[in-house]
């Protein structure tokens, strides 16, 4: 590294602002919250393949209902992969007490890249090259623009018009899409439903933050006296009923990158213009920001678009569900007339 800032390199100069700024405490990053965020980030990513594993397997009538979640709860795989997302959520609440929004939840995109080879070594089979590279670039992406926004400190604190206006942007932008989940192909619908759970997740977040403020300030009965934790329990269950029905419905690498991306990107935006976090806006930040943003949207898409490579329990599953009626695939096959 040190050969590199001397002898010049493309990209130097960005490199160099970021290194002054931490040097001179510009920059807000302690190691306990960014520990804290990796643990989260690997917790999260063991539950979403164990997730995906068991509601794949569920009958797609039962998308989009709480019944989902109910048949789930007989499964011990969903209830493992439960038990290791508990652990993430308690990780994510204790490097957002101290933390920002902006730096705690773009480290959580690291579970991207543990998730998707964890999935691919569930079924049995390699990475292709392209998984590799636009797993890659999302990731990439993401540390770029972190690297380049230099979060800084804020506080949890908004008006409550702040609150009402996040509350029904929210509700929107799940409901759109939503609505174009509605009859599209399981690809599209896994990504539209991965979209809505990551922008969800994304406005939790601020939720989270705010009630472990009012935990690390105030104790429990300060923050059970604030409609924060009600809210965030909505939040989670809305959250928990989205994702599942995303894993049910298609691969994990059709949702989870969708999911990944967008709900750190949500939150960083929620933490600058709610919070007042920090974020750079001068210099060749917005460059760096910038092609971080592009980069994740071509990672994603590209891993969204990539073939489908059937693994050895599950030989032509898409393909079965997308052609094939229920009884056909071992549903009720017994019992149809």
């Amino acid at each position: 590294m040190l050969v590199l800032l001397r002898f010049g390199f493309p990209g130097q100069h960005l490199l160099r602002t970021l290194r002054d700024h931490v040097l001179h405490n510009h920059v807000y990053v302690p190691w306990s919250v960014v520990l804290l965020s990796v643990a989260g980030a690997l917790c999260f990513a063991l539950s979403s393949v164990l997730e995906q594993q068991a509601a794949s397997d569920q009958p797609p009538e039962l998308a989009l209902r709480l019944s989902l979640l109910v048949r789930l709860l007989l499964h011990p795989r969903w209830l493992l992969g439960n038990l290791a997302g508990g652990a993430g959520f308690f990780f994510q609440l204790l490097a957002l007490r101290t933390g920002s929004l902006a730096l705690v939840q773009p480290i959580f995109v690291c579970g991207l890249a543990f998730a998707i080879p964890g999935s691919a070594a569930m079924e049995r089979r390699w990475l292709s090259r392209r998984e590799w590279a636009t797993t890659g670039l999302i990731v990439g992406g993401l540390v770029l623009f972190i690297a380049a926004a230099r979060p800084g400190r804020g506080s949890p604190h908004a008006s409550t018009a702040g609150w009402l206006v996040l509350g029904a942007i929210t509700i929107l932008s799940v409901g759109v899409l939503l609505a174009l989940a509605r009859g599209a192909s399981q690809r599209r619908q896994a990504l539209a439903l991965g979209s809505a759970a990551g922008i969800l997740l994304g406005s939790t977040a601020a939720v989270i933050e705010r009630t472990g403020y009012l935990l690390h300030h105030g104790g429990l009965g300060h923050a059970l006296s604030s409609w924060s934790p009600y809210v965030l329990i909505l939040a989670m269950v809305a959250a928990l009923v989205l994702i599942q029905t995303a894993f049910q419905v298609g691969d994990l690498k059709h949702s989870l990158p969708a999911l990944t991306v967008l709900e750190p990107l949500v939150a960083v935006l929620i933490g600058q213009l709610l919070f007042g976090e920090h974020i750079a806006l001068h210099g060749l930040a917005p460059l760096g920001e910038a092609l971080g943003l592009v980069l994740m949207t071509v990672g994603v898409v590209g891993l969204a678009a990539a073939p489908n490579r059937q693994g050895g329990h599950r030989p032509g599953r898409e393909a079965d569900r997308s052609t094939a009626p229920a009884a056909d695939r071992g549903q009720g096959s017994a019992a149809a007339p």
